[in-house]
């Protein structure tokens, strides 16, 4: 199956599974099961012949298959409407609905929300890894992006680049194609475009501010907020220097407030690490830019405006 395939990153066989001779007529009735193999997890596919029934009948059906098959099963189903996939969920069913939503709990699989016969549910942020990998595909000018060179480049796991590359494939805005046995992420936006299409669903990467003794401050903090934005623009500096971290550390002069501009500098604790972006030890100005939003300055406003001119040109 090309969709699980594309979803997983694992490769899927399937043939019918040639045991159904052993089950009632009514079972053999209802449902065209086959054995499938999802990288080396094996599990059985149940295809209903017509609409699914109730969901009481249903988990008789898997109790009366596992008589005869131990391992994992999965629904398969053409069309899934909100209400029964709530069901599914709160009875941990397995189901796949091609195309448009996969719940397969025992490989780890993310869930898509794309629904049949009702409105969409309203997008959800991203998540850290998927922004991360939005905004190396913008830098590269939206070129063709092999997925093999993402988890050197930031680290990652497979299953993370997998989650991460679904998350963004669902959005409609980018598609993952295949180049022979690679898998490419494209899109047909321009940077800027895609861009502003994905602006709603992107998330201030900062977690938490405060402010610590200037020198409490540790090496290897990276340049941030306003003072980062002094250094890629004409803006001048703050009062207050800014640096982030993506580690959680506690400090004795940690404080919410500003007490002393002459002696404090803030500091931010980054939900991922911008650095891996901009390859310095300055924040990157797509994540800087999400930092800054809620700062209603023109100056700054302005400046980001600029300094954002430079990514799409």
């Amino acid at each position: 199956m090309d969709y699980i395939e594309e979803i997983l990153g694992e490769k899927v066989t399937r043939k019918p599974w040639m045991d159904i001779s052993k089950f009632p007529l009514y079972i053999k009735g209802l449902y065209n099961i086959d054995h499938a193999t999802i990288g080396k997890q094996a599990c059985l596919l149940l295809m209903p012949q017509s609409d699914l029934g109730a969901i009481s009948a249903v988990k008789k059906h898997l109790s009366r298959l596992k008589d005869e098959w131990l391992g994992p099963m999965a629904l398969e189903l053409p069309r899934l409407t909100r209400q029964r996939r709530q069901t599914l969920l709160a009875e941990k069913i397995p189901f796949v609905v091609p195309g448009k939503q996969l719940f397969l709990p025992f490989m780890g699989a993310v869930l898509q929300e794309k629904f049949d016969s009702e409105t969409l549910p309203a997008a959800e942020k991203l998540q850290p890894s998927a922004q991360m990998l939005l905004f190396y595909f913008i830098y590269g000018k939206n070129r063709p992006l092999y997925l093999s060179r993402i988890s050197e480049k930031f680290g990652f796991s497979a299953m993370t680049v997998t989650r991460a590359t679904a998350q963004l494939t669902t959005t409609g805005f980018l598609s993952v194609h295949k180049d022979g046995v690679q898998k490419v992420l494209t899109s047909e936006l321009t940077s800027q475009e895609l861009y502003e299409k994905a602006k709603p669903l992107l998330f201030d990467p900062v977690r938490k501010r405060f402010y610590i003794n200037s020198d409490e401050l540790p090496n290897g903090y990276f340049i941030a907020g306003e003072s980062a934005l002094s250094l890629k623009s004409m803006l001048g500096e703050p009062n207050v220097d800014v640096f982030g971290t993506a580690k959680a550390e506690k400090f004795a002069t940690q404080t919410t407030q500003l007490i002393d501009s002459d002696k404090q500098c803030q500091v931010g604790v980054w939900r991922y690490d911008p650095t891996v972006l901009s390859g310095e030890k300055c924040a990157d100005a797509l994540s800087l830019a999400l930092s800054l939003r809620s700062i209603h300055d023109e100056r700054v406003e302005i400046t980001i405006d600029e300094m954002l001119e430079g990514v799409w040109g």
